[in-house]
């Protein structure tokens, strides 16, 4: 098992890597070895002294706390942590933006945690059916607001506490990265941001003298990430939209059952027709304009737009 780790693992920093694979060479531990390398790999341990014990300790935890959707679970989470590093280091973004080790912990971590405790259903879901967390995070970002709270209250216990040699202002720092990054992966805001981002983008000054200016692009990092399966080689789509399908028509089957009107997309009976139709939409509209800014900003990730144009073409000849 471990020489079969440590060969898939060689390929965290390329953009093809296959998390599916290490998901089945580490027996279901994919998040938790695949964040364990990130931090060792950037030196991050190292630095900020972080006991190897606590760390252990808070990544299981961590993995522990995805449920076992069909998409929004502990694989997802190690996809996305691998994409983010990826952007983050062979991308350029930390070049461009001259980030601080504080800024890679923070950035790390949040494509650890960014989907923690997912229920498998979506905000407009919780809104919709009144849900508690609804109420509690008053219809926003719901999710991503649940998700950041669940572990910085692990983080509250010394078993967990990866942050304890951290200073009170590197603690801050770190919090923020996370918050704002994580805060980021809800699409409600996606148009919010990505207008930012390209009005940013078009100043053409430095992105790393102005705090704000980092947190954007961080943001955009795991923007990025989050919903790369489009840009990534089609043997990894097909199986992460093949997963997506199966989560989209159990939402669209609890939202029948509760005499609600099924979701876009998410009408099994429909999946023929609206699912090709729904992944297309997806790519035109959100997926390649995000990636072609992006790739402006940072070319190393131009790599996504081929990949894309290759899985849309999949779908356009299923029609």
């Amino acid at each position: 098992m471990v020489l079969d780790t440590m060969k898939y693992l060689e390929k965290v920093d390329d953009w093809d890597m296959s998390v599916f694979d290490i998901e089945k060479a580490t027996n279901g531990n994919a998040l938790y070895v695949t964040t364990y390398a990130i931090l060792q790999k950037l030196d991050l341990v190292s630095h900020f002294n972080i006991d190897d014990r606590t760390l252990r300790n808070f990544l299981k935890a961590v993995q522990s706390g995805y449920h076992p959707n069909p998409y929004h679970n502990k694989t997802h989470a190690a996809d996305v942590s691998q994409i983010n590093y990826f952007i983050m280091t062979k991308g350029g973004l930390v070049d461009k933006c001259k980030l601080s080790k504080e800024d890679l912990l923070g950035g790390v971590l949040a494509g650890t945690i960014h989907d923690y405790d997912h229920p498998g259903f979506n905000n407009n879901f919780h809104t919709r059916t009144n849900a508690y967390l609804s109420t509690l995070y008053n219809d926003r970002s719901i999710l991503e607001n649940h998700h950041c709270a669940c572990v910085f209250e692990i983080l509250r216990l010394p078993q967990y506490d990866i942050f304890k040699t951290l200073s009170d202002d590197q603690r801050r720092v770190v919090r923020e990265t996370m918050i704002e990054m994580v805060l980021a992966t809800d699409m409600g805001n996606h148009a919010k941001i990505f207008s930012s981002f390209r009005r940013r983008l078009s100043d053409g000054q430095d992105w790393h003298e102005r705090r704000d200016d980092v947190l954007l692009a961080l943001s955009m990092s795991i923007k990025m990430a989050d919903v790369s399966n489009c840009g990534r080689p089609k043997f990894l789509y097909l199986e992460w939209a093949k997963n997506i399908a199966t989560e989209f028509y159990g939402q669209g089957d609890a939202e029948d059952r509760r005499g609600l009107s099924v979701s876009p997309f998410m009408d099994r009976n429909k999946d023929k027709v609206d699912f090709p139709k729904g992944q297309i939409s997806f790519m035109n509209y959100v997926v390649v304009p995000m990636f072609e800014a992006i790739a402006e900003f940072l070319p190393p990730v131009e790599c996504a737009l081929q990949c894309c144009t290759e899985n849309k073409e999949y779908w356009q000849h299923l029609e």
